[in-house]
This record gives C-alpha cells, sequence and structure tokens, in this order.
C-alpha cells in the first residue's frame, strides 16, 4: 500500500520542477524528499525518474504517475470532505424561516428536544423554503401559508398581526385601524431583517420611502426620537417597554397582514420531529 505522503510528495515535485523547491514547499530536507522519491520508485516497482548531473526529471512513466497520484490526491480531499459534511449533517438539524421573529424560540425548543445538535437557520421566502424542503437541505421551515399536505406535514404554531407606530401627533394617529394603502407615501423606518414583511410593505404601499435599518437598536433609537412611522407585529410588543410612550400602535387590516405560521417538514420525516409538533399541539390547546 502506497502511502498518501509520498504522492503529495510526488505532486509537489512535478508542480515545483526541482527537488530543491518541492522540499521548501513541504517543509522537509532535500536529502529527506530524495530518499522518499527513491522509496516511492521501490515500492512502484517501477524508475520514474532520470537522474543528470545531480538533477532529477520525470521520465514518461513519471509524469503518467503523478497524473495518477494528483487524481488519487482530489479523492482523497473530496472524500474527506464529504465524510466531514456528512458527519456534521447526522448532527445538525436544517431550518428556514420566513420571518427571524421566530428563530430565537424556536431554536430554543429544538436544542431543548434535541439536545448536543445543531441548529442551523436561514431566511428565505415561502417558495425558496418549500424548494429547500424538498431537496433535504432543510429538515425543518417555518411558512406563512399551509403548505400541499401530499408532500409535507404542517402544524400551525403561532399567528402574527402587523402594526404600524404612529407619533401620538400623527394625523392617522386616531384610527382604530388602517390598510397599507391609506399610509403610501409616507417614509418609514423598516429594519432590514423582518422577512416576507418587506416585499408586502413595498407591494402595497408603492410610493412611500423606506429607511432600512441594519441594526434593532438603531431602529428603536430612531423611533423614538424620529417623527418617521415603523412596524413592528403583535408578536414583537409582548415585550415590555417595546413601544415608545408617545407612539400608538395600530392594527394594519389587509388580510396579508394576518398570518399564521406553520412549523413544516416532509412527509417523510414526520416520525423524526414529532416531539416538535406534539409541543406546538400542546401549546395550542392551553
Amino acid at each position: 500500500m502506497i502511502e498518501i505522503q509520498l504522492l503529495e510528495q510526488l505532486a509537489a515535485f512535478a508542480s515545483c520542477g526541482t527537488l530543491s523547491a518541492a522540499a521548501k514547499q513541504l517543509h522537509i530536507s532535500q536529502p529527506a524528499l530524495s530518499r522518499a522519491m527513491r522509496r516511492l520508485e521501490e515500492e512502484l516497482g517501477v524508475q520514474l525518474f532520470e537522474r543528470r548531473k545531480s538533477r532529477l526529471f520525470l521520465n514518461d512513466t513519471g509524469m503518467l504517475a503523478v497524473k495518477y497520484a494528483q487524481t488519487l490526491l482530489l479523492q482523497e480531499t473530496s472524500m474527506i470532505r464529504e465524510l466531514r459534511e456528512f458527519d456534521r449533517k447526522k448532527h445538525t438539524i436544517r431550518t428556514g424561516f420566513c420571518t427571524p421573529v421566530l428563530v430565537p424560540d424556536f431554536t430554543a425548543l429544538l436544542s431543548k428536544i434535541f439536545e448536543g445538535m445543531t441548529i442551523s437557520t436561514e431566511i428565505a421566502d415561502d417558495s425558496l423554503l418549500t424548494e429547500r424542503l424538498m431537496g433535504s437541505r432543510y429538515q425543518l421551515a417555518v411558512l406563512h401559508s399551509r403548505p400541499d399536505e401530499n408532500v409535507f406535514y404542517a402544524v400551525p404554531i403561532e399567528d402574527e398581526h402587523l402594526f404600524v407606530i404612529l407619533p401620538l401627533s400623527h394625523p392617522l394617529a386616531g384610527a382604530r385601524g388602517l390598510y397599507l394603502k391609506d399610509l403610501d407615501g409616507e417614509t418609514f423606518l423598516l429594519y432590514s431583517q423582518i422577512g416576507f414583511w418587506d416585499a408586502l410593505c413595498r407591494r402595497k404601499m408603492p410610493s412611500s420611502r423606506f429607511l432600512v435599518q441594519q441594526e434593532m437598536d438603531v431602529l428603536g433609537e430612531l423611533v423614538t426620537h424620529s417623527p418617521f412611522p415603523a412596524f413592528t407585529t403583535d408578536y414583537v410588543f409582548k415585550q415590555p417597554s417595546s413601544i415608545p410612550s408617545d407612539r400608538i400602535a395600530i392594527p394594519i387590516l389587509d388580510t396579508e397582514a394576518n398570518v399564521t405560521y406553520y412549523c413544516t417538514c416532509r412527509q417523510t420525516e414526520k416520525a423524526k420531529f414529532l416531539p416538535v409538533f406534539r409541543c406546538f399541539s400542546k401549546k395550542g390547546k392551553k
């Protein structure tokens, strides 16, 4: 059995062209590399080099050996990468979300149920989430529309309703509810990581301007100290002090602004994730 190290050294020699350069690249001495090449010839039972005036040159057999060595080294690299990826997937639950707001609570639940597993998360729209579920990139996804039950198993896990935060001095601050079209043309503060809500706001309010903020803390400061309206949801403002005292949260009445989220997996994975679905079923009965 030929050692991989000998093949690496042969490939390095072919790449560098001289023993001295290859030895430097490999961080070994030139005599050690020379001995290794002789050993490789002995193990193969063929001559790979021509030796002229203290220099080493690959012969035709040696050049063929280099091609095989390079192929085997690539296969070794591929094998290691794929085995590590396979092992990582065995210890990772890959999830996708249509909105970031549920990520903390959902991942905390998964970590509790599947102790010791790594939970990976990504944000995408529903169509991409279902596509990636089908392709096994995700094992679980949280969607805001019920998927095809012939292919997926889904359980409703949470409702969320969109609200607009207005200064008390705003002309519409006294409204009991508003449609997004009523707000079209306003300038809004908007958080960058709001998933599908972003597309909804832009579609329904094409004449509005959006001042997108990357940091939630910065957004909070601007909501408090600027005259611009912003959006929130009932899921978010359950938290204390999420609405400044001089602002009011008014519900958005558009049908699309009131959503139900579904925890979803492929039908073939249902048994594996039943503990997750049961948690949400119990929650719904309370």
